[in-house]
C-alpha cells in the first residue's frame, strides 16, 4: 500500500510538494482504514481544483516515476529521460525533477527516490524498515558515486560500474535478479492508471475478464445490477476479419495454435434487455450492441470494470483522472464505496482520483484527511493541500463541505470577475 509521495520540479509543480495517504489523527470514522506495519492507510484519495491548477500532473507524477522504474533496464546509454521541470522561473527548467515514494510490499516499508534530468540520474536512495527495527539505507547514490550496505543490500555490490549514468540501479539489479528490487519493482507494477475520458490501453483487459469469465467478472456483474445500468447480462459476438489459414495452406489437420494465430477477429460486447409484453410482464431478452445502443456513461463503467475490479481483488493501486466524465454523480459515488467498504476492498486496494464532482464532499462519505485541493500560487506553481489542514471543518455538518468549496472557503477554485 501507499504511504506518501514526495515529489518536487514537474510540470507545473515547482516546489516540494508532499502527499499521504496515512489517516490523520481526527475524530472521524475510521471504518474504512487499514491497518499495515503500524500505519493507518486510506483506501481512497480526491483531488479537487480549477481547471490547469495542477491536479491531473499529481497523477503523472506518480506515473512517471512507475514508468521511469519499469523503463530504465530497456534504455540505451544516450537515450534521454522523460524530463518536463517547471518552466515558468528562471532556475528550476536547470534543476533535478525529484521523485520519492514510501509503500510497503511484503510486509516491509520501503522508502525509495530518485533526482534525476534529461540525461543523468544524480542521486538514487533506497530505505527499508521491518517490524520491530528502525530505517536503515540499502543504497544511496550521488552521479557515479555508491553507498551499498553489505548487510542488507548484498544484491547491489559489484554492481555499481555496469550502472550507467541515465539507468536506475533498482531497475539494474532487480534485471540481474535481486530479489529486493525485484520486489521494489513488483510493487510499481501493481499501480494503474486510467484517464476518464478515453477507454485507450485498458478496454482490452476488461474484454478478457468479461469475455472469458475470469476473476473480477462475478463481482463487476453484481455491481453491473446494483448500479441498475439497465441491462441483464454481457455477452459477445466474434467476426473474422482476416483469415490467411488458406493462403498460407494450412490445413484443417494442422495444429489449432498454427491456424488461430492466422485469424484476426472483431469481437463485440452485446448487453440483454427484457422484452416485455403488453401486460408488462418479461416475455423476452433483446441483445444490443453495447457501443452503438448504450450510453456513455453505461459503456465507461463497464469499460472501467475490468482495472477496478482487478485492483480491488488484488489490493493494487489504481488512480484515475477525470473518474466523473461520462458518470452520474451517484454512479461515481457507487464507484468510490467499492473501496471505502472493506467486503468489497478487504485486500487494502486504494484509489487516488481527481474530480469535479462535489456531490463527493461529504464527509459522511469521504474524511477530511481523503480530501485534497490543488491551487497555483502567483508564481503559477502548483501547491496540494489537504481538507485535515483546515481545523474547524468538523463545526460544520457533513453537507456544508460542498457549500463552503463552492463557496471558496478551501481555495482551489476559478476565480471569476
Amino acid at each position: 500500500m501507499l504511504i506518501n509521495f514526495n515529489f518536487r520540479n514537474f510540470r507545473s509543480i515547482s516546489k516540494d510538494c508532499s502527499f499521504s495517504m496515512e489517516a490523520a489523527p481526527t475524530r472521524e470514522p475510521g471504518d474504512s482504514i487499514h491497518m499495515r506495519q503500524g500505519y493507518k492507510l486510506l483506501p481512497v484519495s480526491v483531488f479537487y481544483g480549477a481547471n490547469s491548477s495542477g491536479k491531473s500532473n499529481v497523477l503523472q507524477a506518480m506515473m512517471t516515476m512507475r514508468q521511469l522504474v519499469l523503463q530504465s533496464v530497456k534504455l540505451n546509454p544516450d537515450d534521454e529521460l522523460h524530463y518536463e521541470p517547471f518552466e515558468l522561473n528562471t532556475h528550476s527548467p536547470n534543476e533535478p525533477t525529484m521523485f520519492e515514494v514510501q509503500f510497503i510490499q511484503d510486509d516491509v516499508v520501503y522508502r525509495y527516490g530518485f533526482e534525476y534530468d534529461r540525461t543523468v540520474i544524480h542521486k538514487e536512495w533506497l530505505f527499508e524498515k521491518r517490524a520491530g527495527e528502525r530505517e536503515f539505507n540499502l543504497f544511496a547514490r550521488i552521479d557515479s558515486d555508491f553507498d551499498i550496505s553489505e548487510k542488507r543490500f548484498p544484491e547491489g555490490i559489484g554492481k555499481e560500474s555496469s550502472t550507467e549514468r541515465n539507468r536506475l540501479f533498482i531497475s539494474l539489479v532487480a534485471q540481474l535478479k535481486g530479489e529486493i528490487s525485484k520486489s521494489i519493482l513488483a510493487w510499481f507494477r501493481r499501480c494503474a492508471y486510467l484517464w476518464g475520458l478515453t477507454t485507450d490501453g485498458y478496454e482490452g483487459f476488461t474484454i478478457k475478464m468479461l469475455k472469458e469469465k475470469t476473476e473480477g467478472y462475478r463481482k463487476a456483474m453484481q455491481f453491473f445490477h446494483h448500479v441498475q445500468l439497465g441491462f441483464n447480462d454481457i455477452s459477445f459476438s466474434e467476426e473474422v476479419l482476416i483469415d490467411l489459414s488458406d493462403k498460407l495452406n494450412i490445413k484443417p489437420g494442422d495444429a489449432r495454435d498454427k491456424i488461430k494465430d492466422q485469424v484476426v477477429f472483431e469481437i463485440e460486447m452485446l448487453t440483454s434487455h427484457n422484452v416485455y409484453g403488453d401486460d408488462g410482464s418479461v416475455v423476452g431478452q433483446k441483445n444490443f450492441s453495447k457501443d452503438d445502443k448504450e450510453s456513455e456513461g453505461t459503456k465507461k463503467v463497464i469499460e472501467m470494470s475490468g482495472p477496478i475490479f482487478d485492483t480491488l481483488l488484488h489490493g493494487k493501486l489504481l488512480l484515475v483522472d477525470e473518474i466523473d466524465a461520462k458518470l452520474h454523480p451517484l454512479l461515481t459515488m457507487n464507484i468510490v464505496k467499492l473501496f471505502m467498504n472493506k467486503d468489497t476492498n478487504p485486500n487494502g486496494a486504494q484509489l487516488i482520483f481527481t474530480t469535479h464532482d462535489t456531490h463527493l464532499l461529504n464527509l459522511s462519505l469521504l474524511r477530511r484527511d481523503m480530501v485534497w485541493f490543488t491551487e497555483k500560487d502567483s508564481e503559477e506553481s502548483t501547491d496540494i493541500y489537504s481538507l485535515a489542514e483546515f481545523k474547524d471543518v468538523s463545526k460544520f455538518s457533513p453537507r456544508d463541505v460542498e457549500k463552503d468549496y463552492i463557496d471558496g472557503r478551501y481555495g482551489a477554485i476559478p476565480f471569476m470577475q
